[in-house]
């Protein structure tokens, strides 16, 4: 009915609610005291500082005189290039299954011999929040290295088994629900991760960056995934997303940083990549201080 007609209106205008709030919110917002130091706005910077982190606060106006204006250019030098590669790899192979999948997920559903319906969506919905909460959960208790890799891991296994059921049982849904668990977990990863990967001078160029190769890799997965379920038939369209997460899995072997627990300057340096785990790095730093 008219009703029915009406309703894309109301989710669209509903949708603009968080976008109100958070312009309102940010209004007042100060300018980064790096930023302004940067510009040459001591002043201003010590007292944005002294007002919302206390009187006796102080910034060392030392710490940005290295800073320059670098351009994208930048994310490929021989310190960076590892890191920019790796989070876009990194970002791109989880965003490719996620948007495909999910975009298509009635298309999935009926090529997997099951049809959708309300207690399918619930499920697959109910594992996609608690997936995302649990993620968030153990990105403090895992490391950033062990819980990336790790999660990886798990989706390529449960892709590619997915991949070679034919039939749809129990082990199949549950596979499926497994998946979708982890992949909710692991997209927190994408808030997180990306930011901790470059310093503070080219830290917005990095992120932007990330973030549009990523967005690109999401097109272009939504765009050939009804293609290849059309012309090679789901599990082959399975073992190609799984091929992609293997990619995933490996880069990340091969050049995820540690990042937690380290101050955001210390995590963002690529210098402090190394083979040690952070608590060997916290033990190394005391040991100096007492010699």
């Amino acid at each position: 009915g008219s009703n029915d007609n009406e309703s894309w209106r109301w989710m669209l205008a509903t949708s603009a609610i968080p976008a109100i709030i958070v312009l309102l919110l940010r209004i007042g917002t100060p300018e980064s005291p790096r930023w302004l130091i940067s510009m040459g706005r001591n002043e201003e910077a010590r007292q944005i500082v002294k007002k919302y982190i206390g009187v006796n606060a102080e910034i060392d106006e030392k710490i940005t005189e290295h800073q320059q204006n670098q351009g994208y250019l930048s994310l490929f030098n021989k310190q960076i290039w590892k890191r920019t590669t790796f989070g876009g790899i990194f970002y791109v192979c989880i965003v490719i299954p996620y948007f495909s999948i999910y975009t298509f997920l009635p298309s999935i559903l009926k090529s997997m011999g099951l049809s959708e319906n309300f207690t399918v969506d619930l499920w697959l919905n109910i594992f996609l929040i608690v997936g995302s909460l649990v993620g968030l959960w153990l990105m403090e208790k895992l490391s950033r290295r062990s819980f990336t890799i790790g999660t990886f891991a798990l989706m390529t296994i449960s892709l590619f088994m997915l991949s070679i059921l034919q039939r749809p049982d129990i082990l199949l849904i549950t596979l499926f629900l497994m998946f979708t668990f982890i992949i909710s977990a692991a997209s927190n990863l994408t808030l997180t991760y990306p930011a901790e990967l470059f310093p503070t001078e080219i830290r917005g160029s990095g992120v932007g960056f990330l973030t549009a190769f990523s967005r690109i890799g999401s097109a272009v997965g939504t765009f050939l995934l009804p293609l290849s379920l059309n012309n090679m038939g789901l599990g082959a369209t399975m073992i190609g997303m799984s091929a992609i997460l293997l990619l995933g899995t490996i880069v990340s072997i091969m050049w995820a940083p540690e990042t937690k627990s380290l101050s955001l300057s210390e995590a963002s340096n690529p210098l402090e990549d190394n083979p040690l785990h952070v608590e060997d790095k916290t033990t190394l730093n005391s040991m100096n201080r007492k010699a």
